[in-house]
């Protein structure tokens, strides 16, 4: 019943967008969008996302540095790649789930300090999209939206930074659980209630100490490093897909495209991120007067391309490594 509902309501935000996305839109003037691409860029553009998601890769492998030391970076890039791809299909972003889950099995880590490195990478990618977003509005500057994302943004990036660094330098998850335990000591059920303290302590450190690469300023400088590199690639890819188009669009507004998707993959939504996805690239592309009808074409055709690369990638690394994507995705659900 949870399931079903969790579905409706997806379903519902969805199709809300979807409304939005194509309310006084003129189809006649979609479908002559899609006319001119001009598709010996779609090779142009598989090539930028295997290279944005290599720079991924070794932006994980600085992250895992001391969890598993002999991680190889020819083993992580079809693994990021695969992750990619199952971020797309399944809810939750589950690929980094099982981007943590797979490298701890495959090198014998612990799995649930490699997720809290993950976590850590995605701080990262806040710091360069909120880059990306100031360089888009110093290039651009007199639009009011851009300027608000900009603070909304930066106010994420320092409660992260805050909270990552933090929690590290001070854990006192075992302090904490303690004190409950000595004051829950004899309450009914109280070895039920030790038992759940002690796995939450584990789990808690674990993923916290996934934060380790703090420790090193070489490997954050690394890591960071390959970050801009992951989202310049990213930039590179709607950035291919205009010039296929041939619009006549500065440069700069693939910087808000990536930065309006960023923001909008954290709504709730089906699988695809079908209807966020669009309604942030119409958003981004009406700062510089591109019609909404070339707007939805230019992000449908990369969305599309980009979808279908990725999970053709996930498909043959689950089939080569003997996983069920059926249970896979039971088990994430």
């Amino acid at each position: 019943m949870k399931k079903g509902l969790k579905g409706l309501i997806l379903l519902l935000i969805t199709v809300i967008f979807l409304y939005l996305i194509f309310v006084n839109i003129n189809f006649s003037e979609l479908k002559n969008a899609f006319k001119t691409f001009r598709y010996e860029y779609i090779c142009l553009l598989i090539v930028s996302i295997t290279v944005s998601l290599s720079f991924r890769a070794l932006c994980f492998k600085q992250l895992i540095y001391k969890t598993a030391p002999d991680a190889k970076l020819a083993d992580l890039i079809p693994l990021c790649l695969t992750g990619a791809g199952l971020n797309i299909l399944l809810p939750a972003r589950a690929g980094d789930i099982f981007r943590a889950y797979y490298t701890g099995k495959k090198y014998g880590a612990d799995k649930i300090k490699i997720f809290g490195s993950v976590m850590m990478e995605r701080l990262f990618d806040v710091v360069i999209i909120f880059c990306l977003l100031i360089l888009g509005v110093f290039i651009y500057h007199k639009n009011p939206i851009a300027e608000k994302l900009c603070l909304f943004a930066g106010l994420v990036l320092v409660f992260g930074i805050i909270f990552a660094v933090s929690v590290y330098r001070f854990k006192n998850i075992n302090k904490v659980c303690e004190f409950i335990n000595a004051k829950t000591n004899n309450w009914p059920f109280s070895s039920y209630i030790a038992k759940s303290l002690y796995f939450l302590n584990n789990t808690c450190s674990s993923f916290f100490n996934g934060f380790e690469i703090i420790d090193s300023p070489r490997k954050v400088f690394f890591a960071v490093t390959s970050s801009v590199g992951i989202w310049v690639f990213e930039c590179m890819n709607y950035f291919i897909v205009i010039q296929g188009f041939g619009y006549d669009v500065h440069w700069s507004v693939s910087l808000f495209v990536i930065a309006f998707i960023s923001l909008a993959c954290m709504v709730p939504s089906t699988s695809i991120f079908i209807g966020p996805y669009q309604v942030a690239v119409i958003a981004a592309f009406a700062i510089y007067d591109v019609s909404k009808e070339s707007a939805l074409a230019i992000s449908v055709l990369e969305q599309s391309i980009v979808t279908i690369f990725l999970m053709f990638i996930a498909f043959i690394f689950l089939m080569k490594n003997n996983i069920s994507i059926k249970k896979l995705r039971e088990k994430m659900e």
